[in-house]
């Protein structure tokens, strides 16, 4: 403290140059002045320079964006041309249903889910369309461009939220406000006033040369006063008779205001915007007042990160949708490249008898026919199979060509899985990212109603000023011209105090602003309850669906068996070309009928096992342990 008062005497006495005939102040000299004074004094500015000069923690350090800059150009931030040309690579041409071949690349769920997390997009956050990546592009909102559903841009949310913590902690920090200013008159002397203000006809006119100095440190309070200490140096320098001339007026001053009503207390003020203020010294505190108080925006950031982590449920829920699909989708290209094959072989048969004249040319037509019926299903399982690895590659932010098929590697859950309702319920009811949100908004409208109840009191306020002043014609030297020294010895003290109320006749407003923060409060618990009957409701769903589709493995896999059955007996006597009476055209309709029945049966079980290990997933999903 003492030398940052010391750097500011010395850039005023630079300031006047030879006129003034002062010399600079050494620190030993300052100190020794210092400690003249009063120790209440100095207890008062050691404390006010420990408490203005404190720094806040940063909520991030640099270090923990360096991830984020090694993903960027390394000269981003300068760099206007940095994106006009595309900055992604170019991908190889896609695969179609003529040129599917590419050399298979397996995967599992685990490293399918930890790509994803890594660089993947979120896809559509509905559980009615689970597993779809999005193709819609961003839009224009009016404030920048929105819509992406990139993993790390949801990852960013967080930490700029974050940021309003420091930018609401800030209407703490202590301000330091310095100004210098000079004056110089110089005026004819034109009235009886004049004439007797100079004490003799000898001057034409009045000249004046004056010069103030003015720093000043304000510390907001949490309780929301405010201390301060002021030093000021006034100096003036005139023509005409005076006792000291030219003199210097130094100050220092100590101020301390407190709200005793509204805005009185930690709690309220953390739940202001903005700090109460100063008035002794108008204008210097308040800047840009945050959008919400601290303790309500460390809420939203409890709930940005819960925004974050209801994504991620959704990402994963929907990357194991998307897995198993494309596990699905390889076994229905498999049912149906078998029916192909049983429709081919049938063919073959067909033909050789017609050459040999024991079947007409219709049931060789309708053989071809259930021919082409097959490899026009093989053609849209194919396409599926496609088509459910571009979601794949969608959901694991990868191109959407890279030379290599995705085969799933990881087998399909079998065994039975019998979940326990009540514990569910549970875990939904506390897990649910969704549900916490709610929660939170719900403590937000509370602190919104206490802020309100807050203003229906009057803003009266205690203002005191202590201060130390003297007077001398230099600011150095041992006698009595010093003025410094003379302020050290603390002779000539000024004090106030005060009150100041200012009560709004009415509160109208302030009443209405109660009223609207009751009806919030009212409405984000009738949200929060309704939030937590649809969780209980969706949970319903996912825990019948578990039982449903694991039944209908069972009931898919016997029919596959049974149709499997039927084909090789028709199959057989398709071979020795007997059918009901020995007729041959109904053993090529049964034969086709039997084919169109196994192959739809086979790609039906692997269709139902798909489900249930959907339906495990997505019951983690309800109960918000996805992620577990």
């Amino acid at each position: 403290m003492a030398n940052l008062v010391c750097i500011l005497i010395n850039a005023f006495k630079a300031s006047f140059g030879n006129e003034t005939k002062v010399l600079f102040i050494n620190t030993k000299l300052w100190g020794l002045m210092v400690m003249e004074l009063k120790p209440s004094i100095i207890c008062a500015a050691l404390f006010l320079a420990l408490v203005s000069g404190c720094k806040q923690n940063l909520f991030l350090a640099e270090a923990d964006y360096e991830h984020y800059k090694n993903l960027m150009p390394a000269n981003l931030e300068n760099d206007p041309a940095a994106v006009i040309a595309p900055i992604t690579k170019s991908m190889s041409k896609p695969p179609t249903v003529n040129e599917p071949e590419r050399k298979p690349r397996y995967i599992s769920l685990a490293e399918s889910v930890s790509i994803a997390i890594e660089q993947g997009t979120v896809g559509f956050q509905n559980p009615l369309f689970p597993g779809i990546g999005q193709d819609t592009l961003v839009s224009f909102t009016g404030r920048g461009a929105g819509g992406s559903d990139s993993i790390r841009v949801f990852a960013l949310e967080p930490a700029i939220i974050g940021n309003e913590i420091e930018k609401s902690l800030s209407k703490f920090d202590a301000v330091w406000t310095s100004s210098v200013n000079w004056n110089n008159t110089d005026r004819p002397i034109g009235t009886a006033l004049d004439n007797f203000v100079t004490s003799s006809g000898g001057l034409n006119s009045i000249e004046t040369l004056d010069s103030s100095l003015n720093s000043t440190i304000l510390k907001p309070l949490p309780t929301g006063g405010v201390a301060g200490i002021t030093f000021k140096t006034d100096y003036q320098f005139t023509n005409l008779p005076a006792f000291v001339n030219p003199n210097y007026r130094p100050t220092l001053q100590f101020q301390f205001e407190q709200p005793l009503l509204q805005g009185y207390g930690v709690e309220i003020n953390q739940l202001r915007s903005s700090h109460p203020g100063s008035i002794t010294t108008p204008g210097v505190l308040g800047g840009q007042p945050a959008a919400e108080g601290i303790l309500v925006t460390r809420i939203r950031f409890d709930q940005q990160r819960a925004e974050f982590e209801r994504s991620l449920n959704y990402q994963v829920l929907n990357v194991e949708y998307a897995y198993w699909n494309l596990y699905g989708s390889y076994w229905t290209l498999f049912a149906r490249e078998q029916a192909l094959r049983q429709g081919y072989e049938a063919w073959r048969i067909s033909k050789a008898r017609l050459d040999a004249g024991t079947i007409t040319l219709a049931d060789l037509a309708q053989t071809r026919g259930q021919y082409e019926l097959f490899r026009g299903q093989r053609l849209e399982a194919l396409d599926k199979v496609l088509e459910n690895e571009r979601q794949v590659r969608a959901l694991l932010g990868m191109p959407a060509e890279d030379s290599t098929r995705l085969v799933p590697s990881d087998a399909p859950t079998l065994s039975r899985f019998e979940p326990d309702w009540d514990s569910a319920l549970d875990e939904t009811l506390t897990l649910r990212p969704e549900l916490f949100i709610a929660r939170q908004e719900v403590k937000t409208k509370q602190m919104d109603l206490i802020l309100a109840k807050n203003t229906l009191m009057p803003d009266l306020r205690f203002l005191s000023t202590y201060d130390s002043n003297s007077i001398g014609s230099t600011l150095d030297g041992a006698g009595s011209t010093n003025a410094l020294k003379n302020l050290a010895e603390n002779r000539f003290n000024n004090w106030s105090l005060g009150l100041r109320m200012n009560v709004p006749i009415g509160f109208r407003s302030q009443h209405a602003n109660v009223r609207n923060a009751r009806l919030e409060l009212s409405k984000s618990y009738e949200v929060l309850q309704d939030q937590e009957l649809k969780a209980g409701r969706f949970l319903s769903q996912s825990y019948r669906k578990v039982f449903t589709t694991y039944e209908q493995i069972r009931v898919q896999r016997a029919q596959r068996e049974a149709f499997a059955e039927q084909l090789r007996i028709r199959f057989q006597e398709f071979l020795a070309g007997k059918g009901a009476g020995n007729r041959t055209r109904d053993t090529v309709d049964i034969l086709l009928e039997a084919q169109r029945f196994w192959a739809d049966s086979l790609a039906n079980e692997y269709a139902a096992i798909v489900q249930y290990n959907i339906s495990l997933a997505n019951f983690e999903f309800a109960k918000g342990t996805i992620l577990k």
